[in-house]
Parts: C-alpha cells; sequence; structure tokens
C-alpha cells in the first residue's frame, strides 16, 4: 500500500482534486488535532477549503454557518484544539491582508498567541506539515494555485517522513 499521492492538476485536469485533498487533511485536522500545523507558502490567500453550503462538514465545527468555510475560519478553529500554527510567507503586499484578518480573527476568538507568522524574502517552499502529513509541492495556497495553476502536490502519510520533514523544519528555524 502507497503512503503517497501525487496530484497532477490544472485549470481544466483535475481542479478540484488538490482542494478536495486539502479538505480531507483539514478534517482530518480538526478530528485528530497535531501539536503544531506548519505553513510554508509564499503566497497565501483565503482560499475556500470547504463548501458547507449544505451543512455536509457542520460536524468538523457545529459553529460554522451553510456557508463556504475559507482558510482563516479552518485556522481559526484548528488553533481552538490547541494547535500552534506556524506560517511562513514572503514579505509581499499580496499578503498583508491575509495577514491582518487572520490575526484580528484570532484575537477575536482569544487565539492570537497560536500562531507564530513570520516573512522571509527568499521562500520558495510551498508545504503544509501537520502531525500526519506533509503536503509538498509547487503549489501556493491561493486561488490560481488550487485552482487555476498547472501545478503538482504530494501528499505523503509516511510517518518516516513527517518525522523526517518536522527535524528539517525545527533545523532551519521553520
Amino acid at each position: 500500500m502507497s503512503l503517497s499521492r501525487s496530484i497532477f492538476k490544472s485549470a481544466t485536469s483535475a481542479p478540484e482534486a488538490a482542494r478536495d485533498a486539502l479538505a480531507a487533511v483539514f478534517a482530518e485536522e480538526l478530528l485528530a488535532p497535531s501539536k503544531t500545523v506548519h505553513l510554508l507558502t509564499p503566497w497565501i490567500s483565503n482560499i475556500v477549503i470547504f463548501d458547507n453550503s449544505v451543512g455536509n462538514f457542520s460536524g468538523l465545527n457545529p459553529e460554522w454557518d451553510r456557508r463556504e468555510i475559507r482558510l482563516i475560519d479552518t485556522l481559526v478553529a484548528i488553533a481552538s484544539n490547541d494547535t500552534q500554527l506556524v506560517i511562513r510567507v514572503r514579505p509581499d503586499n499580496h499578503n498583508k491582508p491575509f495577514e491582518k484578518r487572520l490575526f484580528s480573527t484570532l484575537a477575536d476568538s482569544g487565539l492570537q498567541d497560536k500562531c507564530d507568522w513570520k516573512e522571509n524574502s527568499t521562500l520558495h517552499t510551498k508545504s503544509l506539515l501537520t502531525d500526519h502529513v506533509l503536503i509538498a509541492g509547487s503549489m501556493n495556497f491561493t486561488e490560481r494555485g488550487i485552482a487555476l495553476n498547472e501545478e503538482v502536490v504530494t501528499l505523503d502519510f509516511d510517518p518516516q517522513h513527517i518525522a523526517q520533514a518536522k527535524m528539517e523544519f525545527y533545523d532551519h528555524g521553520i
């Protein structure tokens, strides 16, 4: 049995595959919280993670209305499970609205101390690392990355690879 899956996507070939994979990974994170979630992406936007318009994801968070659940909503829900968020982005004006809204929403919930946000002008890595999975590839966490651009994303569930990635992240101060 393979412990990894690669997704090759574009706007016309498997356009929802990356979003569906992220939804599954974030759902797992809400059900089985990690100690720390690392999100590295040069550019970040408040992308849709779950389409909860008919309430099929309300079990993950009963406070969610019947609407699109976006990345900020998801990250705040994850932080409310006592998970530390480590987010690394480039110092780019594109990321400022996301940062401002994320920290405002975290502060409204008393969770602003659960997020370590840093900017790095040389960041090119795109990955999401939890206790359960490493997602890595060419995709930024933006609408273009998720739905439009040609991208490759690999989901790796191998505990040994996840442990190795955690060591690498900590060694590099991520």
